[in-house]
């Protein structure tokens, strides 16, 4: 029986991609970092008896081939076309909301938020110093008027406020809640609309509430109006996975604050901020020079009367934010616990008269898996 593509066109086109796939997957090299989306991707795990008995096997090679798939940055925006023309506006977790804004869902906890709730709290206990906390609110949570109706998800507020109750009854820790200032500026551009960070904008807002609850004297907008720089063309995190029409790009606002010298990893800089960054896709990662395990701010003496020292453990939310606390210390020690393995009670006691702020947004606070080394 003879068999021809008029016949079976689907099935035939279908057997091609299978193939071609597969062909992919044994020739093509794995990819590393993916830039659109702003992170390392699955390597194909390692064949081992006890992993197939476990079943970890399975689940680390299924997570490998839907990673690596050949072709799989135009099949994310093939789907995402395809969504737009059924008159979707969700692909990959990221729902279209009003004016361009993107928002992801958080429908649910789980158990690592718990971990972390208990990692805080025992890095509290033992401590021995007094702590600031501050969780910041996402998008989704503030921008209220934007989402789309029937949006679903979680009150962050309530886990915020949730967590703050049990923290205060440590005698210890003072907490920032940012959710009062964010909704008074709901209506301004405090959120990219592509991405999941907040904006230098809705940083600044944060460290002015920061500021009245560490009793630090906050630098005014007059001041930093005359270091204000901009870049356009900014497509964020959010785009990455949502991928559809009717996205705007974001411009990236930032503030050359000049420091004496800032120290990243190995590397020591003349300033807070890496314009090249600004010619790739991640220009989030311009501040900061991205995402360092240590990182040292010396501040440019004189001016104003600073602290001597800060510690702030932080994720990437906190790197628009922190320049603007140069104007408060000295020296700020900037920690990422995803890439810091020493010991943290050994860099306690190095610093015995450093400040100690944590400085995370919910999302993060709820999915990393980094927090049990605050007691380390």
């Amino acid at each position: 029986m003879k068999i021809t593509v008029r016949e079976y066109p689907l099935t035939i086109l279908m057997a091609v991609l299978i193939l071609a796939c597969f062909a992919g997957y044994l020739t093509g090299g794995d990819g590393g970092f993916s830039a659109t989306e702003n992170r390392y991707l699955a390597k194909r795990p390692a064949f081992s008896v006890s992993a197939v008995a476990d079943g970890s096997f399975m689940e680390q090679f299924e997570l490998y081939v839907k990673e690596q798939l050949p072709l799989r940055d135009m099949l994310i925006r093939l789907k995402a076309a395809a969504s737009g023309v059924m008159l979707k506006n969700e692909n990959n977790g990221i729902v279209m909301g009003k004016d361009g804004y993107l928002f992801e869902k958080l429908v649910n906890t789980g158990e690592q938020l718990d971990k972390n709730r208990a990692a805080l709290n025992a890095f509290a206990d033992k401590s021995g110093r007094d702590i600031h906390v501050c969780i910041v609110p996402n998008s989704c949570e503030i921008l209220s008027d934007l989402k789309p109706a029937g949006f679903p998800g979680i009150s962050q507020k309530a886990y915020i406020d949730d967590l703050y109750g049990e923290l205060l009854t440590h005698g210890n820790v003072g907490t920032t809640d940012l959710s009062g200032i964010l909704t008074e500026h709901a209506d301004e551009y405090i959120y990219y609309r592509t991405d999941h960070h907040w904006t230098t904008q809705g940083a600044y807002y944060g460290y002015l509430k920061l500021c009245d609850d560490m009793g630090l004297e906050a630098v005014g907008s007059d001041e930093l109006s005359v270091l204000r720089e901009e870049a356009s063309g900014f497509y964020g995190t959010y785009y990455s996975k949502y991928r559809g029409p009717g996205v705007k790009p974001d411009t990236i606002t930032y503030y050359d604050i000049p420091v004496l010298n800032f120290t990243a990893g190995d590397k020591v800089y003349d300033s807070m901020y890496d314009p090249e960054k600004l010619k790739i896709y991640d220009k989030y990662a311009m501040f900061m020079h991205g995402n360092e395990g240590i990182s040292v701010i010396e501040s440019v003496p004189g001016g104003r009367e600073k602290k001597n020292e800060l510690i702030i453990f932080k994720d990437s939310y906190a790197n628009c934010l922190i320049p603007f606390l140069t104007y408060d210390y000295g020296r700020i020690t900037v920690i990422d616990l995803r890439y810091y393995a020493d010991p943290v009670s050994e860099l306690l006691s190095e610093h015995p008269d450093a400040d100690v702020l944590l400085l995370y947004n919910f999302m993060h606070f709820n999915e990393d898996n980094h927090f049990y080394r605050l007691t380390g």
